[in-house]
């Protein structure tokens, strides 16, 4: 029967697979994973440009609301739809999505000034680099480069968003 099967599957699309692939991921989801400790809701909030990321999405704006009576974020963005939607703070630097089906993000890391923050979700599904101005200098490169790989992000899979 299992041969009937494998042969139904190869028959029907020469190396095309029975089942559907799962959703690509960029790290390892068995690595350890942690949020900033620096995270502030309020200093999070305000357009970011999303400059890197890990899946190609375009260059664009990220919004990013904190209604602080309700402890909840509303994220909008034509360059990442994916992550568009509301969210409620958990610990430090953690946003869980009140969408069952959308993954929650951690906020990896922020710079002292809140300028550049690495984002990224458990499961490894997404993870990208937000920028204030959009230009993201080397060090704050290098500084979500290494940050990523620490977390188990592919480093190397990071690329600068395209217009």
């Amino acid at each position: 029967m299992r041969r009937a099967i494998a042969l139904i599957c190869l028959g029907a699309g020469g190396l095309v697979a029975c089942a559907p692939h799962p959703p690509e991921r960029f790290r390892d989801p068995q690595a350890p994973i942690g949020a900033t400790t620096r995270f502030d809701a309020q200093s999070f909030s305000g357009r970011w440009q999303l400059v890197a990321s890990f899946e190609p999405l375009p260059l664009g704006t990220v919004e990013v609301s904190y209604a602080p009576e309700a402890a909840q974020f509303e994220i909008t963005s034509a360059a990442a739809p994916g992550i568009a939607g509301r969210y409620r703070q958990g610990a430090v630097g953690e946003l869980i999505a009140l969408d069952p089906r959308q993954d929650g993000l951690i906020v990896l890391w922020v710079d002292e000034d809140f300028e550049t923050a690495a984002i990224g979700t458990v499961s490894g599904r997404f993870g990208a680099v937000f920028d204030r101005d959009g230009r993201l200098p080397a060090d704050r490169s290098a500084a979500v480069r290494e940050i990523f790989d620490f977390y188990g992000w592919d480093a190397d899979a990071l690329k600068r968003t395209a217009p």
